[in-house]
């Protein structure tokens, strides 16, 4: 009974009173992460567009990167905030609006006439983001047991590699459909996530359990402002953000600036890159299930994390000092096994003991907020640079160290409080 239960339960001793979800549980999970991995499949294609946004527009090295990081600069500002004030509502309404308000915004971007607009329109879609990662959570809390929040994790580097893999792909194919044309592309990214909110009406449901009952203080201002201070307190989450954020930079800044570079140095077509940006996602998602599936709990992931961010650095460098393009497949397959790391910083949260739904929700935010201070920097840092040093491949060269921060995740990780 819900009475039996204290705030001060711990989710394994509440774990025990609640029954077992059926497989439909599976469903729901899956069909909001490939609404959720959506959102960054339009955030991540942007260098694809950006030759031919650029020759329409005349847009500076440092503007592109300003534009790329757009989405995230909503992300590292508002995150928190935001996910503190969604994480009241109920996710399948959640996750509805922000599809709808989504789609709207890439139909703005597609009308935008000017860099001010395309921006404006970029920044209010990464806010839509955000609203909806909250509901991430709940549901994961709702349907999942403590033992299967890993494997979750997993499924969401799973889909993020297949889609946003197939986004990286397909957009050349799109952009090419329109002769080159970039407005109607971004157009049919609008058209995507509408397509998607529909599915989710359809397939998405919630589960109350005594799990989601648990008491949570809600109403004062100052227990709603506990709930952050509570989040900030964690020496983990601290440490899961700043290993995201160098592997978040030098991911935002190759998705951003690699197809210019592969065109302008390598001679490789938008095409070619595409493949090369898949080839650094897809992996991900499979080596991410795998870690997954084998780390159960907190224990062995220090080693995955070190190993990940050399495997990272290392090959982000050497994409940027070769130009054979089976070499250049190689380096980027290797650099997405690497991207398994992902389900071991994202489920940080779920692992502290104590911690009821929203707290978790909010925690999340924290750790992406320190994660997308990344992605907001790094692509306008490797247009800067590239302006001030005259060589986009030495800007990039820079940024790709930037991945070990998963060592420094790694060793801090590994230490006894």
């Amino acid at each position: 009974m819900v009475d039996d239960l204290s705030p001060t339960s711990t989710n394994e001793e509440i774990e025990e009173k609640i029954p077992e979800a059926g497989s439909y549980r599976w469903v729901v999970i899956c069909a909001f992460v490939a609404c959720n991995t959506a959102g960054f499949l339009i955030a991540n294609t942007i260098g694809i567009l950006l030759p031919s946004i650029t020759n329409e527009i005349s847009l500076s090295p440092t503007e592109q990167g300003i534009l790329s990081s757009a989405p995230f600069w909503a992300n590292l500002t508002l995150m928190i905030v935001v996910s503190w004030w969604t994480s009241r509502y109920r996710p399948k309404l959640l996750v509805s609006v922000t599809m709808l308000l989504g789609a709207l915004f890439l139909f703005v971007q597609g009308w935008a006439p000017t860099f001010l607009a395309l921006f404006l329109g970029r920044l209010a879609f990464g806010v839509t983001m955000i609203s909806r990662e909250p509901a991430r959570s709940l549901l994961i809390r709702q349907w999942l047991p403590q033992r299967e929040t890993n494997m979750s994790g997993g499924i969401s580097n799973l889909f993020f590699g297949i889609i946003v893999s197939g986004g990286l792909l397909l957009t050349p194919a799109i952009l090419n459909y329109f002769d080159g044309n970039w407005r109607p592309t971004m157009n049919t990214f609008g058209a995507f996530f509408l397509v998607l909110g529909v599915i989710w009406q359809i397939l998405g449901k919630e589960r109350n359990t005594v799990k989601t009952l648990v008491t949570e203080p809600v109403g004062t201002s100052a227990s709603e402002f506990s709930l952050v201070k509570k989040a900030f307190s964690f020496r983990e989450i601290w440490i899961a953000g700043i290993g995201f954020t160098g592997a978040m930079m030098a991911f935002s800044s190759f998705n951003s600036f690699f197809p210019t570079m592969a065109l302008n140095f390598y001679d490789v077509s938008l095409s070619g890159s595409g493949l090369i940006s898949a080839m650094y996602v897809l992996p991900g998602g499979f080596s991410g299930v795998i870690v997954a599936y084998y780390l159960k709990g907190v224990r062995g992931r220090a080693p995955i994390l070190a190993l990940a961010g050399i495997i990272m650095a290392s090959t982000y460098c050497a994409m940027t000092i070769t130009g054979l393009y089976p070499l250049l497949i190689i380096f980027a397959v290797l650099n997405g096994i690497g991207w398994g790391f992902f389900p071991i910083l994202y489920m940080v949260p779920f692992h502290l003991r104590g911690v009821q739904p929203r707290e978790i929700a909010i925690a999340v935010a924290v750790v992406m907020s320190i994660a997308n201070l990344g992605s907001s920097v790094g692509p306008a840092l490797a247009g800067y640079m590239q302006e001030s040093l005259g060589s986009l491949q030495i800007s990039l060269r820079i940024i790709s160290l930037a991945p070990l921060t998963l060592v420094i995740a790694a060793v801090l990780l590994g230490k006894k409080k």
